[in-house]
């Protein structure tokens, strides 16, 4: 039918409509920890993950190899979620990384700074002083992540479908405001926009197999899935790391067939002529 996007701030109850959402509707509700538990498929420590999907980028001036494989993780866990269909994500940018996606309803969850503030104030019991800290904190953050991630501006309206202030709309109007949303034509899902998700997560798992694969996480090499047929292109050292790519990628979820245009440069091809 379709999948459901949802981006928040903190205090907003985003999370808490998601929830809702997915409750009414009998689908599957994934949000930070639901994905992060899901991205421990690619068998490292995932302890980094609130680092490279929560916290601000002046923290990641070194943005080490280890770093980017968890934010493959992430996308993939989020890809795959998404090609299931019958979804509600919250979180970890994933109405930004499900853009392109036609069937894909984002939606916007915020409300104005002091009503956030009274909500984490009581829910943690935080002085008033510590929540706008908060608060301010995690709008800072969230949205330079998606800024260095994404190059995109996380408050643009244009990026979602459907915007909701709940200050002036409560969990249980906003849950039948998507809910109605969900029955637009153009979040419908269509085989050509289920095969397209289909093939992002395929991708998108293929690369962050690659990236986990100690055999493979050093090579050159890239990933394009059109019509479940998976294409693996670039350059690897050697025959057995060749193969060890090809083995990988062959055993995504959802590729009926590969085409190999890896290349393995030579050692006069590694020294250019003068």
């Amino acid at each position: 039918m379709s999948i459901v996007a949802i981006s928040d701030t903190l205090g907003s109850l985003g999370d808490v409509m998601g929830r809702e959402l997915a409750r009414r509707l009998g689908w599957q509700f994934a949000d930070r920890e639901v994905i992060a538990k899901a991205a421990e498929q690619f068998g490292e420590a995932v302890g980094e993950l609130h680092q490279v999907t929560e916290e601000r980028p002046s923290l990641w001036e070194r943005f080490t190899d280890s770093k980017r494989r968890y934010l493959l993780y992430i996308e993939a866990s989020v890809f795959e979620l998404a090609a299931r269909d019958h979804v509600v994500i919250v979180g970890h940018g994933a109405a930004i990384m499900l853009r392109d996606i036609p069937h894909a309803l984002r939606v916007r969850v915020s409300a104005p700074e002091r009503a956030r503030v009274e909500r984490v104030r009581r829910t943690q019991a935080a002085s008033e002083a510590a929540a706008v800290d908060a608060v301010r904190d995690s709008d800072t953050e969230r949205a330079s992540r998606m800024r260095y991630l994404y190059r995109v501006d996380v408050d643009d309206a244009f990026l979602y479908d459907l915007t909701i202030n709940s200050e002036r709309v409560d969990v249980d109007d906003g849950v039948r405001v998507m809910a109605e949303a969900l029955r637009l034509q153009r979040v419908q899902t269509t085989e050509e926009s289920q095969a397209a998700a289909v093939d992002r997560a395929c991708t998108a798992l293929a690369r962050a197999r690659l990236a986990a694969d100690p055999r493979t996480r050093s090579q050159r090499l890239s990933v394009e899935t059109e019509r479940s047929r998976l294409t693996l292109r670039g350059f690897a050292d050697s025959d057995g790391h060749k193969r060890a790519a090809l083995e990988i990628v062959r055993a995504v979820p959802g590729v009926i067939d590969t085409v190999d245009e890896t290349v393995i440069p030579s050692v006069v091809d590694a020294f250019p002529r003068t």
